[in-house]
Formats: C-alpha cells, sequence, structure tokens
C-alpha cells in the first residue's frame, strides 16, 4: 500500500495551540519578574530611614534694646557676616541724661577756671579751648543720638506712608523728613566746629610746646580726664550693635520687627542653611553584629525615579536614643515590643535606637531636612532585614 502524504498543519492550528500551551506560562513568568523587580526596586520597605541634618541657626542681641533697620524677610538668601540687622542699645533719654550730666560737669570746671585767668592766662586759654572742644563734642554725641531715631522714625513714617491704605498723612511724612535733614545739617556743622577747635589745640600745642605739659592745676587735669572717659563711654552707647548672620542660607523665620524692643539672647531671626552635610539615621534593635564607620550603606530618594545612590556611615554613636516616629520603618515597627519605654497612659511608647551618620552623594542633590531611605545589604544589618519582614 502507497504511504500517504503527511497532511500539513495550518500556521493557524499551530499559533493556537502555542496560545494554549505556551503562552500562558510565558505571560506568567514575565510578570512573576516584573512584579519582583518591582517589589525590590519600589515596594520593598527600607531597612534604615534617614533624614538629612538641617543647619540652622538663631541671631540674637548680646544686649537689650530697640531693633532697627532691619534688613531681611523671610526666604530671603543671606551669606555669613553679611549685617541683617541693627540693635539701638541705650536709650535717648538715658543718654541725654548722661550728656546732661556732663555739661553740667563741665559748666562747673569753666567756673572754677575763672579766678585762674590772671595767673595762668595762657595755660588756662588752652584748657578752655580744651573744655570747648569737648562742650562741642557733647552737642554732637546728643545730636546723632536724636538722629538715629529721626532716621528709625522717618524710615517707619515712609512704609505707613507709602502703603496701599496711607495711614501717616503727607504732612507727618514731611514732618519727619524735615527733623531727620534738619539733625544731618546740625551735624555737619557741629562736626566742622570740632575739627576746628582740634586744629586750633594743635596749632597752640605746636607753638608753645614748653607751656603744654603744665595744667592749670593737677585736680583740674584730672577732672578733665575724667570728663573726657565719660564722654567717650557715652559716645561708645551711641553706636548701635550691629547684628550679622553666622552662617550662608535663607531666613526662614522672622520673630521681631523695625521698632520693637528686644531682650539679650532672644531670636530675632532664624536661618537654615541650603546645604546638606550628613544624614542621621537610627538603627532599631535586634541586631547581632556591630555596624563600623566605613561600611557602604545605599541611599535611596523618595521620588517618583526612586533614585539610589552609594554612600558610607561616617559614624556610630555610642549610646541608644529616642528615635523620632518619622525615621522609624513601617517594617519594624512590630519587632519593637521589647525595647518601648511608655511615659504614661496618655503618652505614646518611645522608640530607642542607636544614631549613626552617612555621607551625602552629590549626585542626589538632597535638601536638608529630607527624608531617604537606606538600604544596607551586607552583615548582620541584611539579616535583620529578613527577619523584619518575615
Amino acid at each position: 500500500m502507497k504511504e500517504l502524504e503527511p497532511i500539513p498543519t495550518p500556521p493557524e492550528i499551530r499559533w493556537r495551540e502555542f496560545r494554549i500551551r505556551y503562552a500562558p506560562i510565558l505571560v506568567f513568568l514575565l510578570v512573576a519578574t516584573a512584579a519582583a523587580w518591582i517589589w525590590n526596586r519600589h515596594v520593598t520597605p527600607p531597612m534604615l530611614v534617614g533624614q538629612v541634618e538641617t543647619e540652622a541657626a538663631s541671631v540674637s542681641s548680646a544686649q537689650s534694646g530697640v531693633l532697627a533697620n532691619l534688613r531681611v524677610a523671610p526666604f530671603d538668601s543671606v551669606r555669613a557676616g553679611e549685617t541683617v540687622a541693627m540693635v539701638i542699645t541705650t536709650d535717648p533719654k538715658v543718654l541725654e541724661a548722661q550728656l546732661a550730666v556732663i555739661r553740667a560737669e563741665l559748666d562747673l570746671m569753666k567756673a572754677q577756671i575763672a579766678p585762674l585767668i590772671d595767673r595762668e592766662r595762657i595755660q588756662v586759654d588752652y584748657e578752655r579751648l580744651r573744655l570747648e572742644w569737648l562742650d562741642s563734642r557733647v552737642d554732637l554725641a546728643a545730636a546723632r543720638a536724636q538722629l538715629q531715631y529721626a532716621e528709625a522714625e522717618l524710615a517707619r513714617m515712609g512704609a505707613l506712608y507709602r502703603a496701599k491704605t496711607s495711614i501717616v498723612s503727607k504732612s507727618e511724612y514731611e514732618l519727619a523728613l524735615a527733623r531727620r535733614d534738619s539733625l544731618q545739617a546740625q551735624i555737619a556743622e557741629q562736626e566742622k566746629l570740632v575739627q576746628s577747635i582740634q586744629r586750633s589745640l594743635q596749632r597752640f600745642q605746636v607753638a608753645n610746646p614748653e607751656k603744654e605739659p603744665p595744667p592749670a592745676s593737677a585736680e583740674l587735669e584730672a577732672a578733665i580726664s575724667l570728663q573726657d572717659k565719660k564722654l567717650k563711654l557715652a559716645e561708645a552707647q551711641l553706636s548701635p550693635l550691629t547684628l550679622a548672620a553666622p552662617i550662608d542660607g535663607i531666613v526662614s523665620a522672622v520673630y521681631r520687627r523695625s521698632g520693637e524692643t528686644v531682650v539679650a539672647g532672644e531670636p530675632i531671626l532664624a536661618i537654615t542653611s541650603t546645604n546638606a552635610s550628613r544624614i542621621v539615621a537610627f538603627l532599631l534593635p535586634p541586631w547581632t553584629e556591630e555596624i563600623q564607620p566605613g561600611s557602604p550603606i545605599e541611599v535611596v530618594r523618595r521620588s517618583a525615579r526612586r533614585e539610589t545612590a552609594r554612600a558610607k556611615v561616617t559614624y556610630v554613636g555610642a549610646a541608644m536614643q529616642a528615635v523620632p516616629p518619622a525615621m522609624i520603618p513601617m517594617v519594624g515597627r512590630r519587632l519593637l515590643g521589647l525595647n518601648r519605654r511608655p511615659l504614661d497612659q496618655n503618652t505614646p511608647p518611645i522608640e530607642l535606637g542607636l544614631p549613626i551618620l552617612v555621607s551625602v552623594p552629590p549626585e542626589l542633590h538632597l535638601l536638608p531636612g529630607e527624608l531617604v531611605d537606606l538600604r544596607y545589604r551586607a552583615g548582620s544589618l541584611w539579616r535583620w532585614s529578613l527577619r523584619a519582614r518575615n
């Protein structure tokens, strides 16, 4: 009997048989592989949660006074050493009272040296010139004290006058402006007078070198020296206290405004650095081995792309500390039963952990205060992670 030729199977039948027998297996393997990759890459809980350390500093005054000339606003960028505000530490009324006392004592000394004019005319003229010089400096210091508060008042009036709803009238603003300009002109003329008297004193000393050392009397010289030191003290108190930014960063908060009274040590500004220096994390028990500085660790940023980078452990603490709730991984919460320290019935328990410091990978561009996930795939921490997942 003649053998028959095999009937060829159509491609549609072969494709149908492949879809029925092998396609489900291949799809299952692909889906399982993709699910495992997504789980390990995006879903697997972190072993540790770290936070980029935020470097912050506050600006305060070493002395109590009135805040003036505040130069920054919230979210302004500042650099270390930049002047951000000034504090007037002396009340103008107190300063004027001190200057009035100095002026009265100078008048008394002028009256005391009047009988000596006939006997020591030249020397008395020299001392009188010195007294007039001190008297002019007193007037100059008083005018400068008034100018500081006139400028502060003008700045406040200008801000209120230029506001949308003008609280201050134009006449009041112009009155403050005129007072400031008048004091500036008075100070300029007074400075010229002080310089003129000082040049006269220098010419007198050059013209009478042999008569310069001996004063009219030892008591008078001591009294004049005392008044000169008092005046220098008043001039030093007249200078406002300058406040500078201690670090580079941005102004995160402004607690006081110009014109307010501040107390010594009270925060006026808060400055937050924009540079990420290190990552702080807490190792939660139980663990079987000690983590060492220099150990490699993987930093995962909490972004849509889950960017990762390599880093190193730079420091390991020597004592357990309280862990902030935001830095406790979810996989480890149920393993902390023996580590809880409740304060009372209304206070949640405190988790204790070993602090570690991790270097910041520059390629991630982390921000201060940002939370990151840390993965350590060697040694005891890897075994601890497996126990936590189970």
